[in-house]
């Protein structure tokens, strides 16, 4: 109850479940992936276990849309800082997460000029402009953009 979301703490509660004996899918939002993944915390170059997307290059943000795909966790090479503490593909985001995040890129990468930008506006018009172009959606508005689709 105590611990914290840092590398050691989730280590020690993996060990005390006995996570090696089960190798059970661990389901993580977008901080605990990477912790299982050994890659270190904060505003890194590469904090993403799929590909070597280079957070510090805001320029090429929403630009460019291939990164290199990450093939090894090395120790001290593209931000990796520990072992990996599960399978990669053991390392699951749970679907809310994944929707949260594919819709504020959605949004954010949608230019503000287009049709399908306004229709978003007139279709939640109780939400804020600056909400609607930071791509800030809950659940259930966006079950209901998926429901008109």
């Amino acid at each position: 109850m105590h611990l914290k979301e840092e590398y050691n703490s989730i280590k020690t509660l993996l060990g005390t479940l006995r996570y090696d004996e089960y190798g059970w899918d661990v389901i993580g939002d977008f901080k605990i992936v990477p912790f299982l993944t050994g890659l270190q915390g904060g505003f890194t170059m590469s904090p993403c276990y799929l590909c070597l997307w280079d957070s510090r290059n805001t320029a090429a943000h929403y630009n460019r849309k291939y990164w290199p795909q990450r093939t090894e966790f090395y120790m001290r090479k593209h931000n990796v800082k520990c072992d990996p503490l599960v399978n990669l593909q053991k390392a699951l985001f749970s679907p809310l997460h994944i929707k949260l995040g594919l819709m504020k890129q959605f949004i954010t990468a949608l230019d503000k000029k287009f049709a399908a930008f306004k229709y978003l506006r007139d279709f939640f018009p109780k939400l804020s402009e600056a909400k609607v172009k930071a791509g800030v959606f809950v659940g259930p508005q966006i079950k209901k953009i998926l429901e008109c689709t």
